[in-house]
Formats: C-alpha cells, sequence, structure tokens
C-alpha cells in the first residue's frame, strides 16, 4: 500500500465528509473535531453513497437509512431500524504530513 495526498490540512471544516479516488479505489475523508479519518465510501446496508450522509456528535451517518458508523475504524454503530447485522466499513490508516493530508491505499 501508498500513501497518497488527498487534500491539504484545514481544506475540510469539523464535519466535512471529502469523497475522493486513488486509482480504482473511492473513498472518503472525514473531518471529525481536527482528526482525519478514511473509510470506503459506500453504505454497507444498500450501497448508499456515504458521502451525501453526515456527520454528527463523531458518528458517520448514512443518509438513506441511517446506519450508523464510527469513523476511527468503520465499525457499525446501528444498523437501519430492521435491517439485522450489517458490514463495517473499509478503514484506511491516514496521516498529516507537512500540510498534507494522506491516506495510505
Amino acid at each position: 500500500m501508498t500513501w497518497y495526498k488527498v487534500t491539504e490540512e484545514g481544506k475540510l471544516k469539523d464535519g466535512d465528509i471529502f469523497k475522493a479516488k486513488v486509482g480504482e479505489t473511492e473513498f472518503i475523508l472525514m473531518n471529525v473535531s481536527g482528526k482525519y479519518y478514511a473509510t470506503s465510501h459506500l453504505c454497507t446496508h444498500e450501497d448508499y453513497d456515504l458521502s451525501e450522509g453526515f456527520v454528527d456528535n463523531g458518528t458517520l451517518i448514512c443518509p438513506n437509512h441511517f446506519a450508523t458508523f464510527d469513523p476511527k475504524d468503520g465499525s457499525v454503530l446501528s444498523p437501519p431500524e430492521g435491517a439485522g447485522d450489517i458490514s463495517p466499513l473499509k478503514s484506511f490508516p491516514v496521516k498529516v504530513e507537512n500540510g498534507s493530508v494522506m491516506v495510505e491505499v
């Protein structure tokens, strides 16, 4: 896996979600209280695009059926009502280096 620059530090405000693509890998980058996290971009319930979702109180929320995920590791906090268990999101390592936000893909 290789580190790729996705954006500049400070470009994403707290709670912002940014969809990015490196090669064939699409993911979302989030700013959560000044820390950056990256996960796969599709909800594991019905493949809805999480870049259209939102971050609330440190939780990533799918706008379709409101499944919630932990941005830190992609774990499922709550599936959509009546959906049963769903899979966690894939999580990607993120670092800030020389003012650049880097994601390992």
